[in-house]
């Protein structure tokens, strides 16, 4: 299943910087997996082993919507696939490799 989500950085991505749309796509983007968690977070822990994000233009303004579903297998690894969209629509593509465990 496929989850959206709208969000902004409340936070400098580095401590008296101005952030630009590209830090605010990729700090947003390591947030793909939690978008789309499908796993009960009181049994399983999940770690995000790897990131990709693959940006077909440039990213603009503040907010952007992450898109993300999140596939499990029995034997601890997962995907997290998604689409990052900005205020002019779709920019790019978020792929996350997971390791999950038994708490």
């Amino acid at each position: 299943m496929t989850r959206p989500a709208w969000a902004r950085q409340r936070i400098p991505l580095v401590a008296g910087e101005e952030d630009t749309p590209l830090t605010r796509a990729l700090t947003l983007a390591d947030s793909s997996w939690g978008v789309a968690f499908e796993l009960d977070h009181r049994q399983q822990f999940v770690i995000n082993t790897d990131i990709t994000l693959a940006l077909h233009r440039e990213p603009v303004g503040e907010w952007f919507c992450v898109r993300s579903a999140t596939a499990a297998s029995p034997g601890g690894s997962g995907l997290a696939l998604g689409q990052l969209d900005d205020k002019d629509g779709d920019c790019g593509r978020i792929l996350q490799t997971l390791l999950v465990a038994d708490r």
